[in-house]
């Protein structure tokens, strides 16, 4: 389930000269800094280094790629990949027999990836479309990516200060565009943890892992969907679009998406109390509506729980 990993950690100056040789590492310089960086050797290899003067070691690969590769000789990340093989990978990578010879306590993890990947029965554009949200505590409003074409990855918000970013895209395009070959309509879920500093042993330590997983979990099995919403004979028109909208986004954010467009004067001081006292009374009204689950979301829902409980293991 690991994806993309960045590692750091300072190495002796006997580590430095191995890594360079085993990671065929060339010299290089800005300025009046000189440092040690990947050739393009590290296309075929995996592993991307930077290495500079003072011993700092900055290391990026993807783990799913390198079990892909150790499998197949191929860097792939589109099949299934277990945890217990992402681990694998990861003691294989670091080992003093054959690794890059760093123990664990001595490496942190600034960057890491949690994703699984499953083909779907349809064409992957039309599940991202119907994603609204993503989380069960603090749903988190999903945006199209626009530097994918046609709707083809949804995102959460990922400015500066947010540590935690979920998104959605379309495998099979992503693969196309980088001149590889996947599986016609492979969907892919991926949690990005950015800005970390957690030491490697500490990551990989069971209870660690079972939070994080956990998590992962919880964020992608909690998808808010686009429903066609119905109601009782005589709801107006305008109660119905209201009830959509709070069965879609949820209460907080209705009231909180209603609040900004009043104060920013979209909404008249009327307009505002229809919307507010239609949430204080949503409780007794909530059985007027029915909003069922569709069928790409009863397959999304269905694919996800038979791929996390193969990749956890």
């Amino acid at each position: 389930m690991f994806d993309k990993m960045i590692f750091t950690a300072t190495l002796s100056r006997k580590q430095v000269c191995k890594i360079v040789k085993d990671l065929h590492l060339i010299p290089c310089s800005k300025g009046d800094k000189t440092y040690w960086s990947s050739s393009n050797y590290a296309l075929l290899d995996g592993r991307h280094a930077v290495i500079d003067s003072s011993g700092h070691l900055k290391l990026s690969c993807s783990i799913h790629k390198l079990y892909e590769q150790a499998m197949t000789g191929a860097l792939d990340n589109s099949r299934e990949c277990r945890m217990s093989d992402a681990l694998s990978v990861i003691s294989a990578l670091f080992d003093s027999e054959g690794g890059l010879d760093i123990p664990l306590d001595k490496l942190h993890v600034r960057y890491m990836e949690i994703g699984l990947s499953f083909v779907m029965a349809h064409n992957p554009l039309d599940y991202i479309r119907q994603m609204i949200s993503v989380g069960e505590d603090k749903a988190r409003e999903m945006f199209i990516d626009y530097h994918y074409e046609r709707d083809r990855m949804k995102i959460t918000a990922k400015t500066r200060n947010v540590r935690k970013c979920l998104k959605v895209y379309d495998k099979t395009f992503e693969a196309a565009d980088k001149d590889r070959t996947v599986d016609d309509n492979t969907l892919r879920v991926e949690t990005q943890y950015r800005r970390m500093n957690m030491r490697l042993d500490q990551l990989l330590t069971p209870e660690t892992l079972d939070k994080f997983l956990f998590q992962f979990y919880q964020d992608w099995s909690s998808v808010t969907w686009a429903r066609d919403v119905t109601a009782v004979k005589g709801v107006k028109a305008s109660q119905l679009a209201k009830a959509a909208e709070l069965l879609t986004i949820g209460e907080d954010a209705y009231l909180e998406r209603h609040r900004r467009e009043w104060k920013a004067g979209a909404l008249s001081d009327k307009a505002w109390r229809t919307y507010r006292e239609f949430a204080a009374n949503w409780s007794s009204l909530r059985s007027m509506f029915r909003s069922e689950r569709g069928p790409l979301e009863a397959e999304y829902d269905d694919k996800f729980m038979i791929n996390y409980v193969y990749a956890k293991e």
